[in-house]
């Protein structure tokens, strides 16, 4: 195993770093054009990547946060009328919720995808070429505990 050192603490600390930046870019194009953050976006989107219906859980799972971190962001997305929860009976769980998309939520999440990409092309991509795409893919596997790489 490696040896934390100060070569591994300032690549962790200017990770963070350029990572917060490009969401505060994103953040700000995303309430500049929708008046919505990025938060409840990337709630809207995990939606549409599961088939637009999901347990909390797999929400959170889904954008590796804790449960907990995405109740009030969906309080809020419901209250808006973006997603509907469905309480249902469980033999495991008697409090079981799915959240859903409505076709409200699925139109904003469209039309919210175009400055979406937008933002994420001009904060993120246009640095990076293809071969540097590759590697950034492979550091964010190895942190995840995935590595397809061909041996």
């Amino acid at each position: 195993m490696a040896r934390l050192d100060a070569s591994r603490v300032g690549a962790w600390r200017g990770l963070q770093a350029v990572v917060g930046q490009i969401e505060r870019g994103i953040d700000d194009e995303l309430r500049a054009d929708w008046d919505i953050p990025l938060g409840w976006f990337d709630v809207l989107a995990s939606l549409q990547r599961l088939g637009g219906r999901a347990r909390p859980v797999d929400v959170a799972a889904d954008l590796r946060v804790p449960p907990s971190s995405l109740s009030r962001r969906m309080d809020r997305l419901e209250e808006e009328g973006w997603l509907k929860r469905h309480r249902y009976v469980d033999d495991a769980d008697h409090r079981a919720v799915d959240v859903e998309l409505t076709r409200t939520g699925r139109r904003l999440w469209r039309e919210m995808n175009v400055s979406y990409r937008r933002a994420l092309q001009a904060n993120f991509a246009i640095h990076l070429d293809d071969t540097d795409i590759t590697a950034v893919r492979r550091v964010v596997d190895l942190l995840v505990g995935v590595d397809d790489t061909p041996a």
